[in-house]
């Protein structure tokens, strides 16, 4: 990940969040104390100042309720996929994890994914800010293909665990720990998957869990690590240098701009999908002018799609040490 510059940093005040939707708190985690559901699906235990230091500098376990799951069943799955994302489907097996993208016709981003597959369905995990419109606009293109796309947040959820003690906290549940970055190991209908990080944080797992185990599961790796919000988790993808895409940036950005290419979501080989002619120009023509890099922030973090000297801002979030971090795609080169 680049270095991001620094300026001077206002005390840090941790805000609401700002992408507002509709959606209901996961009934399984509603027993801890202090936990307060925000109008982004995040969640945080009363202090998310505290915890976003513990996911930096200790072992914390996170409830991913901004994330949600759209699982993509048929026979014609894989071919429906393949014609519609920007990574290549057919690559995407039980034992790893796929960076992609979904396009506009104009080569830009819809949303950021990341797909899973057990033996029979796909998963695709997105922001649920933009899972409605994301889901609406592929069953557009489904026709006569023998596809079922549905949501599954409800039965599946996802939960992060980050920090140097994750990997023996995994093995001490009996969960089998991937090797490398994006591997996915399957246990019991469980899904655990190491997850991009920052050098700081190489330890990072996510787990796809089946709603009846996750309570269980939750207090077991509660009592080994510190609960911590979603607003952590994200504090963590963007040291890592991973974008999201919200409905204020939707067809913004072709993915370049947001460094899909380098992380790895992006195929050149595959052939075609929605947007592929513009986003092959840029790649073949070395036509990106505009990259996202990591920029702290003096202020509280700016709103995705607002503007700030550097460029336009894709995500950011408080940083613990005062102001924020964000990702900017800087202003085009002149």
């Amino acid at each position: 990940m680049a270095h991001y510059r620094t300026g001077s940093f206002a005390p840090l005040r941790m805000t609401a969040a700002r992408y507002s939707f509709s959606i209901e708190p996961m009934p399984w985690l509603s027993s801890p104390p202090n936990i307060q559901f925000v109008s982004d699906g995040g969640c945080h235990f009363g202090n998310p100042h505290a915890e976003a230091v513990a996911a930096l500098s200790g072992t914390a376990v996170m409830p991913l309720s901004h994330l949600g799951l759209i699982q993509v069943s048929g026979p014609e799955a894989e071919a429906f996929l393949q014609g519609q994302l920007s990574n290549d489907v057919r690559e995407l097996n039980t034992g790893r994890v796929q960076l992609s993208s979904y396009n506009s016709p104009k080569g830009r981003l819809l949303a950021v994914l990341n797909l899973s597959r057990d033996t029979e369905n796909i998963f695709m995990e997105i922001h649920r800010s933009v899972l409605d419109s994301t889901l609406q606009r592929l069953r557009m293109f489904v026709l006569r293909s023998k596809v079922v796309l549905s949501e599954v947040s409800g039965e599946r959820v996802v939960i992060g665990l980050a920090g140097p003690e994750a990997e023996k906290s995994l093995a001490s549940l009996g969960l089998p720990v991937p090797a490398g970055m994006l591997d996915a190991v399957w246990s019991n209908d469980i899904c655990v998957i190491r997850r991009h990080s920052h050098r700081s944080t190489r330890q990072r797992f996510s787990l796809h869990v089946p709603v009846g185990l996750a309570a269980g599961l939750w207090t077991r790796l509660a009592a080994r690590a510190k609960p911590a919000g979603t607003q952590a988790w994200k504090l963590l993808d963007l040291l890592a240098g991973l974008p999201t895409i919200y409905p204020e940036t939707r067809d913004h950005f072709v993915p370049q701009m947001c460094n899909l290419d380098t992380l790895g979501g992006i195929s050149f080989n595959k052939g075609c999908y929605t947007g592929q002619e513009i986003v092959a120009r840029v790649h073949y023509r070395g036509a990106v002018k505009r990259r996202m890099t990591p920029i702290r922030l003096s202020q509280d973090p700016p709103r995705p799609g607002s503007a700030v000297s550097e460029g336009e801002v894709v995500d950011a979030v408080p940083h613990p040490e005062g102001g924020s971090l964000a990702l900017v795609v800087g202003v085009p080169e002149t």
